[in-house]
């Protein structure tokens, strides 16, 4: 979505970056699992629908260029074709700080939210590593990180946010943040309450034509579901578990 979101606010054509999606399994513990797409040119090539074939982390997204050449991990992918572009998408501002906030925002979000508040990290923490039992998309651990680094956020924002999250104008930040608000929405997070800058910047987002329809493709403003939750039960209640 991060990647969607940068795309479409951007305005970056289609006939330059073209959005293939992926296929989506659960594996038995009930964790999301991606897979290549079928009937797509590029899964016949390499012979199966095992995403890690493809991508050793098994993990979208993943830009591939004419070449064969592959980039991974949200960031890097928006960065470089960012820097492809003639004039840019306008979305990164001129001044040095203000940069380096955008990207401060956005590596808060994917280095130290997102990873500990991932719904597959939970499950196998549960069912491999001892951690203690609850339902994963509100477990203790979860919700500790994601108010730990929102309450980080809010406090950075409080001081750069316009409209939105640095400035007036929807920058790679937004792309970055709107996802991971999703995730804690579906956590039970009361936004307005305890991150009004956050809510405010959230509130902004939402009547973004573009951002509106990315939303409503990916299934509206709170975060789907992400596990399947009766496989998790018997993994869970597995003996030894």
């Amino acid at each position: 979505m991060r990647v969607t979101l940068y795309l479409r606010c951007g305005g970056v054509p289609s006939s330059l970056v073209e959005l293939v999606s992926t296929g989506l399994a659960t594996d038995h513990r009930g964790i999301l699992v991606f897979t290549m797409p079928e009937g797509d040119p590029e899964t016949e090539k390499v012979g199966t629908t095992d995403l890690t074939a493809f991508n050793p982390e098994g993990r979208i997204p993943i830009l591939l260029l004419p070449d064969g050449r592959k980039m991974t991990q949200s960031g890097p992918i928006v960065d470089f074709i960012e820097d492809c572009l003639d004039h840019g998408t306008g979305m990164l501002p001129d001044d040095p700080w203000l940069r380096a906030e955008v990207r401060r925002i956005m590596w808060i979000i994917a280095a130290d939210t997102q990873p500990y508040q991932n719904i597959p990290f939970i499950i196998q923490a549960m069912g491999e590593w001892g951690m203690v039992k609850a339902a994963p998309t509100v477990h203790p651990l979860r919700l500790h990180f994601i108010r730990r680094e929102f309450g980080a956020l809010e406090t950075i924002l409080a001081q750069c946010a316009g409209r939105f999250a640095v400035g007036d104008k929807i920058t790679h930040a937004d792309c970055f943040l709107l996802p991971q608000i999703r995730n804690a929405l579906l956590a039970g997070i009361n936004l307005a309450d305890e991150f009004p800058t956050m809510a405010r910047v959230w509130e902004n987002l939402l009547v973004v034509h573009e951002v509106k329809a990315v939303l409503d493709e990916a299934g509206g403003v709170v975060q789907p579901l992400a596990f399947d939750a009766e496989k998790f039960e018997v993994y869970a209640n597995m003996p030894g578990r």
